[in-house]
């Protein structure tokens, strides 16, 4: 699958752009040390700080060091609603404008400073915000067109979904389609020739949980998964569609991901009390999903099992599996 090295590609692009941003900004340090400024200093000391934030929270991706994933904790902006997403961004875009004005003053590299705080606030007004203003959590239309394509049964329960396109017209080999269901995340990788590859993991399974921007302008996300299994997960939303934001999905991934986990702290309480064993996606005998049925719009899905996926897994350094989609 040419989508399996993407995600240690981006990670190592972002590392190098960052080593770039801190030996930069430290030269701005030093040259504002001898100079006096300390606005300079200030300036220059920030990016430096974050850059080598940034590049030390990177490597830990790249080494599978995830953080183990606790209900309610982290990942703040994805907890957000869709109108607090919008303010927090439109705070962001006037830092830009008040970064901008200052570069321009002090003469600091005022015109990369007002073409770069330019164009992102641009990308923030016509592609983030739109994206979360028209984004849907679920429909009965797409339900349907769901359920009349495969991926779904009518027993099903979605509580959200995210796609790479914006229509079934337009799909393309290694778009696509996320599903919150009521007990897992299920991931639909297209292939050649209208085939697809179905993945779905029991939201009880997932125990660390990474998040990192992805693509031109940060547009689409990696979303990296660690199963009670010992496996390694790294998705990859494009988010190139209009009509599905990859933010807002996570914010009803995230829901639904600490329903499922203090569900199951509830569950563990009440059946260590009562003397009774809890069967959960922990447990060896708990039956697998039903497969979906293939269609009749010549999109065909397929189960992957374990014979099937060993074409996008690669072992790990800690002897666990790295999946990349």
């Amino acid at each position: 699958m040419h989508t399996q090295d993407e995600p240690i590609k981006e990670i190592n692009a972002k590392i190098k752009t960052l080593w770039k941003s801190v030996i930069i900004f430290g030269l701005f340090t030093i040259v504002g040390i001898f100079a006096g400024n300390v606005i300079l200093i200030l300036i220059g000391l920030l990016f430096v700080i974050g850059g080598v934030w940034g590049i030390g929270k990177f490597r830990k991706m790249l080494q599978n060091q995830l953080t183990d994933y606790r209900p309610g904790k982290g990942f703040s902006f994805f907890r957000k609603t869709g109108e607090q997403k919008l303010t927090y961004i439109t705070y962001a875009q006037y830092g830009l404008a008040g970064l901008i004005l200052v570069c321009v003053l002090f003469n600091i590299n005022a015109f990369y400073a007002i073409s770069f705080g330019i164009t992102v606030i641009l990308v923030l007004q016509f592609t983030f915000k739109r994206r979360i203003s028209l984004h849907t959590q679920i429909d009965d239309a797409s339900l349907f067109e769901l359920e009349e394509i495969g991926i779904i049964t009518s027993k099903d329960i979605v509580h959200a979904l995210y796609k790479d396109f914006e229509s079934w017209a337009e799909v393309q080999p290694g778009d696509k389609v996320f599903l919150v269901k009521q007990d897992a995340l299920v991931c639909i990788v297209m292939n050649e020739n209208l085939k697809a590859v179905r993945r779905e993991w029991q939201l009880r399974e997932i125990k660390k949980l990474g998040l990192l921007g992805s693509g031109n302008d940060g547009q689409g996300l990696l979303l990296f998964l660690g199963t009670s299994q010992d496996e390694v997960i790294r998705l990859k939303m494009k988010g190139s569609s209009f009509q599905d934001s990859p933010e807002q999905f996570m914010t009803y991934f995230l829901q639904a991901l600490d329903k499922a986990h203090l569900s199951t702290q509830v569950d563990i309480v009440k059946n260590n009390r009562d003397g009774r064993y809890l069967q959960t996606a922990e447990n060896p005998n708990m039956s697998t999903p039903p497969s979906h049925p293939t269609n009749n719009r010549n999109l065909d899905i397929e189960v992957t099992d374990e014979t099937a996926s060993t074409k996008m897994e690669r072992s790990s350094g800690n002897g666990g599996r790295i999946l990349d989609l």
